[in-house]
């Protein structure tokens, strides 16, 4: 059994559909407009006889799950994908939870959708608006905080260090001789072992004037045998650029993300 929610007065329940199906859905209610660049899947048919084979098909296949027909909408799974267009908030992730799952949690107004794009299927389903880190981290399996403790360095040094060792344990060596602290180099290599799965989130907003404005940076995580650990990249126009990497509780990765769905810049990407 599903559990539904009231979007605009429409009952929405959750909506699983193919990667096809959402193709045409949203050619279909949304014409030439964009899809969200992180949920973009390709849309076949190289000649009109062909797409409209395809057509035909997802239609078909939407209309036997009663998800709808051409000329009479599923009233949730269109308000479902209308949220995904030009939304007010907006947090995205990439991940690779031993395999590729991208993920968009939007907001308009005081309705939201969670959307996640995995092994050619898309999910849908109703969201908090006020919640919308809460829901992107929800995709993920539960982790502890992995051992260990903060670590500050210069972001070049990290990355340097990263492409030159081969293997865990020649990563502190690495460190060491791009002047980072011997203890700060051993524990910086002690907690980035064997990665099992890792991702990243971003965040955007629309300003007064309707455009999309990307945040700056965005935060990433990786698990190893031993749990979950956060890497945080913070620049400035004056500073170099630093990175942090420290165990993260569920707690902690949540208010990260926060932090960056509540940010603001002034200076971001814009669309």
């Amino acid at each position: 059994m599903t559990i539904g929610s009231t979007i605009g007065g429409v009952e929405t329940d959750p909506v699983d559909i193919s990667t096809l199906e959402f193709d045409v859905l949203w050619e279909h209610h949304h014409g030439d407009a964009q899809m969200p660049l992180v949920l973009r899947v390709p849309s076949p048919g190289r000649t009109d006889d062909e797409r409209k084979r395809i057509v035909r098909a997802a239609w078909d296949g939407l209309a036997s799950r009663g998800l709808g027909t051409p000329v009479d909408a599923h009233p949730g799974l269109t308000t479902l994908l209308s949220l995904l267009r030009k939304p007010d908030l907006e947090i995205d992730g990439r991940l690779w939870l031993g395999g590729e799952v991208r993920l968009l949690a939007a907001a308009t107004g005081d309705q939201a959708v969670l959307a996640v794009l995995t092994n050619g299927r898309l999910a849908l389903r109703p969201a908090d608006a006020t919640g919308l880190p809460r829901f992107a981290l929800s995709v993920l399996p539960e982790a502890p905080a992995g051992p260990g403790q903060s670590i500050t360095l210069p972001t070049a040094d990290f990355e340097a260090a990263a492409k030159e060792a081969g293997k865990q344990e020649e990563l502190a060596v690495a460190l060491r001789e791009r002047g980072v602290r011997a203890s700060d180099a051993q524990a910086l290599a002690d907690m980035i072992g064997d990665i099992v799965r890792r991702g990243q989130y971003g965040s955007a907003h629309r300003d007064k004037w309707g455009r999309r404005v990307r945040a700056g940076r965005v935060i990433s995580f990786f698990d190893t045998e031993a749990g979950r650990y956060l890497q945080v990249r913070r620049e400035s126009e004056d500073t170099e650029p630093w990175t942090t990497i420290s165990p993260a509780s569920p707690r902690r990765l949540l208010q990260h993300l926060t932090e960056l769905h509540d940010e603001r810049p002034s200076q971001g990407v814009s669309h």
